[in-house]
């Protein structure tokens, strides 16, 4: 009983110490430049990962952390496809837009010519004549229409895997659908182009399509970005805030991914962490890491983890922050099945701050940059708020469709949790 009302008290104290903490006009800031069109969405055209990784480091700066590595940052690089100019195409002369219209395939290879349009429905693969004219055709400069072969039963499934698999040797596939048209980088390039249509995109009787996508590769050199704040009684021992600042960048010149929620809501928090540890510097040092080339593949925590900046041993409490923008519905920890004893100290933190409405927990995942850490025997959480928001690796992830509308008392929980494991 003593130790439940000591841990109490505890407990209120850090919700006081916190409750002032937090800077929302500060990070609605950093979200409104880090999405703006002056970092290129973050991607790997006109090298705006790299803009974004030079204002963290302003900001890191500015806040006197210790920076660690080579002046807060630690160099890496791997392969990308990425696409600087055209992404254009035209059905039968009227103009599609990129993101809107259509999407491509991660690894799109470049396209450029007119092609036939050929749909290839249920009736067509499941008639053995129709679809035995078909077999040693030559189709290289004709597009599939293959949507259908999804949705529907047919007699003779082999035959739609074969057309799916792009095994009569099409140009390319289009699928047509109302789904969100989401994105994603890649290192390789695709051995065809897949095109997906919004449903009203893309016309039943289109004929011809003339398509210019161009795609280039490079072995990208980019950068984590690292900064410290020394603990005043036990600075060889470590809590580290993380999040990804790397988003999907330009599809074409034009066409841009902003990343609002994915993730400049969790580098915006992660700055705001900082700006509030530095002005009340805590018992254990602070590591706050901002990584490159999370959609990638989680490549930049990788990295950090086979060439760690701090011993990895000695970090008691790893937080990674990812899709920070809501939280009407809650907070999901990922590991928190790995962590029980740490996921119950969270929970009690948003009991006695009365924080959120549901902190849910869910188990081990490799969708996010905690994921090597844990493997690596990091006590590492993955944090990301629920709510009614929707938008994901899509155009309409922008800072002008964010409410932040519990920013204030998901930071509070965050630090209220950090703050109980370095004994504040």
């Amino acid at each position: 009983m003593r130790r439940s009302l000591f841990l109490a008290l505890g407990i209120l104290n850090l919700v006081w110490f916190s409750a002032a903490g937090q800077d929302i006009i500060y990070a609605r800031s950093c979200i409104k430049t880090l999405c703006s069109s002056d970092f290129y969405g973050r991607g790997y055209v006109n090298n705006g990962d790299k803009i974004a990784a030079q204002f963290i480091r302003e900001e890191f700066a500015a806040k006197k952390l210790l920076p660690l590595g080579e002046n807060y940052f630690q160099p890496l690089g791997f392969p990308v496809i990425y696409y600087p100019a055209r992404v254009e195409i035209t059905l039968d002369g009227v103009p599609a837009f990129a993101g809107t219209d259509f999407i491509m395939n991660p690894g799109c290879p470049t396209v450029n010519g007119t092609f036939k349009v050929l749909k290839l429905d249920s009736a067509l693969v499941d008639n053995t004549s129709d679809f035995g004219k078909l077999r040693g055709k030559n189709f290289k400069n004709t597009f599939f229409v293959v949507d259908e072969l999804k949705s529907k039963t047919l007699l003779h499934p082999e035959r739609a895997k074969l057309v799916l698999s792009n095994g009569l040797k099409a140009k390319g596939l289009i699928y047509k659908n109302n789904k969100t048209l989401v994105w994603s980088p890649a290192m390789d390039f695709a051995e065809y182009p897949i095109l997906y249509f919004k449903e009203g995109s893309f016309p039943d009787l289109v004929l011809k399509m003339q398509v210019k996508i161009d795609a280039s590769y490079k072995v990208h050199g980019t950068q984590n970005v690292i900064g410290m704040i020394k603990g005043k009684t036990q600075p060889d021992s470590f809590v580290v805030f993380t999040a990804h600042y790397d988003h999907l960048g330009m599809m074409g010149s034009e066409v841009m991914f902003p990343g609002a929620n994915d993730n400049a809501s969790g580098v915006a928090m992660l700055l705001d962490m900082a700006k509030y540890y530095s002005k009340n510097p805590p018992n254990f040092s602070v590591v706050f890491i901002a990584f490159a080339g999370e959609e990638i593949g989680l490549i930049g925590s990788y990295y950090f983890t086979q060439n760690p900046l701090v011993d990895l041993k000695k970090i008691a409490l790893l937080i990674n922050m990812d899709l920070m923008s809501t939280g009407d519905e809650g907070l999901t920890a990922v590991n928190a099945t790995e962590f029980p004893d740490l996921f119950e100290n969270l929970k009690l933190c948003n009991s006695m701050g009365n924080y959120l409405p549901d902190i849910a927990p869910r188990g081990k995942a490799q969708n996010s940059d905690h994921y090597y850490f844990t493997e690596a025997g990091v006590p590492a959480f993955f944090f990301y708020l629920r709510g009614n928001y929707h938008h994901y690796h899509d155009i309409d992830d922008t800072y002008s469709e964010l409410t932040l509308s519990r920013y204030k008392e998901a930071f509070q929980l965050i630090t209220d949790f950090a703050n109980m494991r370095m004994g504040k």
